[in-house]
């Protein structure tokens, strides 16, 4: 039976013609009409997960039945795909919150659930990254990380690079307590400019802008970071959001170089 599998995009890498991306929604629909939830991470149903992360790629017109992904560990590790040989089973046990790679037909993701999802595209050389920012990789920097990475890998230069921030919990209900904003602040970060004070001992974080400003500071130009928006804390049907349901799904945020 056909599915249909309703991909999210973030528009400013639409335009990349050379790049496939794309943001797995909550559900897919079955040609008959039914709904279910698209089920990525589910490692108690491994043949059911198999079948899904195959459908999304195919909704993606990807023809390679292979996603690489980590196991992601909330740090700041990044990890490079640099050998053709390399099998998603080697990538997926390492390590890490990031992945990079110049290969093409190379299809790489992060899982999320309110966390960051962040794609990082160089034209010029034809590089990519995909990564998983959470609030406490963003406070080790994965990001900034991530784009140092690629600048040393594959000499991407600020000028050519362009970052897309997908789906994440907004800071309209990202609330967490003050020994969560700590490490932001003793960073040295402008943390008051993604912490905004709530009740007391409370902060509303904004994951968002945290990112936005470590790639501003790694010199990618403002009108070159794009933010999709979508909070999956307000819209849980469409994304799964860890914050607001608990135990919930993951969606991927995937990108390929043609």
């Amino acid at each position: 039976m056909k599915v249909r599998i309703p991909i999210h995009s973030i528009p400013a890498l639409d335009s990349c013609s050379r790049l496939v991306h794309g943001i797995s929604p909550r559900c897919l629909e079955r040609e008959d009409g039914t709904i279910e939830p698209l089920r990525l991470g589910r490692d108690d149903q491994p043949d059911v997960s198999r079948d899904h992360k195959r459908w999304l790629l195919q909704s993606l017109g990807i023809e390679r039945d292979a996603l690489f992904l980590l196991k992601q560990t909330h740090s700041d590790r990044v990890v490079v795909i640099d050998r053709d040989k390399m099998t998603p089973a080697q990538v997926g046990m390492q390590e890490g919150d990031a992945l990079v790679t110049h290969l093409k037909d190379t299809p790489v993701g992060v899982m999320t659930a309110d966390c960051v999802p962040v794609i990082v595209y160089d034209r010029k050389v034809h590089a990519v990254g995909v990564v998983h920012a959470g609030r406490r990789g963003t406070q080790q920097g994965i990001l900034t990380k991530t784009l140092d990475a690629m600048k040393v890998v594959y000499g991407s230069r600020p000028e050519q690079m362009m970052v897309g921030l997908g789906p994440a919990i907004g800071p309209c209900c990202y609330e967490v307590d003050e020994d969560c904003v700590a490490p932001f602040r003793e960073r040295g970060d402008s943390w008051r400019d993604f912490a905004t004070p709530g009740q007391a001992g409370k902060y509303w974080l904004d994951l968002w802008t945290a990112n936005r400003m470590q790639a501003e500071r790694a010199g990618i130009a403002a009108d070159r970071i794009h933010v999709h928006g979508g909070c999956t804390a307000c819209h849980t049907d469409r994304w799964f959001s860890y914050r607001k349901e608990g135990q919930t799904g993951r969606m991927i945020t995937l990108a390929m170089l043609k």
